[in-house]
């Protein structure tokens, strides 16, 4: 039953965004790979992605979209335990590189290799820092009172507030922030592409 007064999450609010798994369309986000069963290729190897599967759900028009272990997502007409020869979908489009290279990902994958992240963990953080000083600054907190949340007071207090780098850091921060918010997300979901959001 739906609560009153409150919204259908489609994921838990409560959840950590790392423990949060996002079942994005291809068609938004070109890093999901989609799967067809390869009828005409009778010499293609059997793809069975059983061991690295961390959910599979299915959808209204019975397709199905399956969480693989190393955070990829695979869309597919049938589950892919099902012991059939696969072939990826690569649409000739703007963001067929993206789409080469993710399927490049899971093809590690299914030979038991470990993929390296789209992302890394320094730029992972900075993501993590920059919507949160994003969401504190449209709550009305201060660019200092963020800085001492993300740096501590005994550093703030260091310098000048009015000529600090942390302050200049902060507002840089906020400013990808609103990027992020308002448009940059869908650059993310376009996988390394990301990276030519601006650098704040």
């Amino acid at each position: 039953m739906r609560p009153l007064g409150g919204y259908d999450f489609p994921v838990n609010p409560e959840l950590k965004a790392t423990n949060a798994k996002l079942y994005w369309r291809p068609s938004i986000a070109p890093a999901v790979t989609s799967l067809m069963t390869a009828r005409s290729l009778g010499e293609a190897e059997n793809a069975v992605f059983d061991q690295v599967i961390v959910e599979t759900k299915r959808d209204t028009r019975g397709r199905y979209w399956s969480y693989i272990r190393t955070g990829l997502i695979v869309v597919s007409d049938d589950a892919l335990t099902a012991d059939r020869p696969r072939a990826v979908i690569v649409p000739l489009s703007p963001d067929w590189s993206i789409r080469v290279a993710t399927a490049k990902r899971l093809r590690a994958v299914w030979l038991g290799r470990t993929p390296p992240a789209l992302f890394t963990l320094q730029r992972r953080r900075r993501i993590g820092h920059a919507l949160r000083t994003d969401d504190a600054k449209q709550s009305g907190a201060r660019l200092r009172d963020i800085a001492v949340a993300h740096f501590g007071a005994r550093r703030v207090a260091a310098e000048p507030w009015k000529t600090s780098a942390l302050k200049a850091q902060v507002a840089r921060l906020a400013a990808y922030g609103r990027t992020l918010v308002s448009d940059g997300y869908r650059q993310l979901l376009r996988g390394k592409s990301a990276a030519r959001l601006p650098r704040k």
